[in-house]
This record gives structure tokens, sequence and C-alpha cells, in this order.
């Protein structure tokens, strides 16, 4: 057996291990080492192994760290990146769903509008019908064809209702009875 395994034996037969030390025992294994490495001391013994391998676990554990820390901060700017582009989205979506009410009609509102059109509808179908009897397009063999004409050529309430024709035909027969 070697002397590094046989010191390494040892120290594991008396329950010692390095990482176990207090703080200020680590910190002067830590800088013997840290002089070790840069300066090239070389001391023979058996308690080397033990701080070269102290020295390796340290260095390696550090470049660990380091190497996690800078794996981390990639991360950590890859989810701010997400999160802004998120907030984005989120804040063009609720621009949008703020215009969308605001544009909408509520149901109540708009059952109010179409039972609102609907009689306008009807009065203004009255009004055109009654103006044609009044005119003589009602009256007769001639009356009643032009009559169902008239009434099939006025939309039904389900249907689309072209309230500008409906106002312009209206404003034709006023004016054609203001002329007589």
């Amino acid at each position: 057996m070697d002397k590094d395994t046989q010191n390494d034996k040892l120290l594991k037969d008396f329950g010692i291990d390095a990482f176990t030390f207090a703080d200020s025992v680590q910190e002067l294994l830590d800088q013997f080492a840290q002089i070790r490495l840069h300066t090239g001391l070389c001391i023979d013994g058996p308690q080397m192994s033990f701080l070269e391998e102290f020295l390796y676990q340290r260095e390696a554990k550090r470049l660990e760290a380091k190497t996690q820390a800078i794996t981390l901060r990639s991360d950590v700017a890859a989810l701010r990146r997400q999160c802004d582009h998120e907030t984005k989205d989120v804040n063009r979506l609720e621009s949008f769903l703020e215009d969308a009410q605001k544009l909408a009609t509520s149901t109540d509102d708009f059952e109010k509008k179409k039972a609102g059109h609907e009689k306008n509808h009807e009065v203004v179908r009255k009004k055109l019908v009654s103006r044609a009897y009044e005119h003589g397009i009602g009256r007769g063999s001639s009356g009643n064809k032009s009559m169902t004409r008239l009434q099939e050529s006025l939309p039904s309430v389900p249907d689309d209702i072209n309230l500008d024709e409906l106002i312009a035909n209206v404003r034709l027969l006023e004016e054609e009875d203001a002329g007589r």
C-alpha cells in the first residue's frame, strides 16, 4: 500500500474529514494549499496527498459553483426576456379586451334597440301603406297590384333594414303630399 492511500485510510479510521473542520482550520488549509499552488512549495510527507486532494476538491467545487452561477445568470436573463415578452402580450390582450368591451353592446341594450327598430319599422310601414292608399295606389284592381308590389318591396322585420332608403321614400312621399 502506498503512502497516500495509507494516509487517507488513517484519516478515515480516525473519522477526520477536511470538510468538517472548523472554518478557521479550513481557512488555514485553504491558505496553505493556495501558497503551495502559487509558489510550487514542495514538502515531502504523507500529509501532502491529503492537502493536494483537499486543494483539488476545493478548486473543483469553486469552478463548479462558478459554472453554475454563469448558467443560472443566463437562465435568469432568458426568463426575464420571456417575462417581458409575456407582459407585452398580456398588455396587448387587455387593451384589446377593453376596446372590445367598449364596442360591445350588452344583450339588454341590443334587445331594446332591436325592439325600437321593429317598432319604427312597423310605424314607417303603416305610414307608407296609408300614404299609398291616400294616393290611390291601393284602390281598384290595378291599385291592388301596386299595393301588393309596394308591400313586397318593403323589407320584412327579420331581414336587413336599409333605414336610409326608407327615410328617403318617406320624404319623397311627404314632398309629393306637400306639392298637391
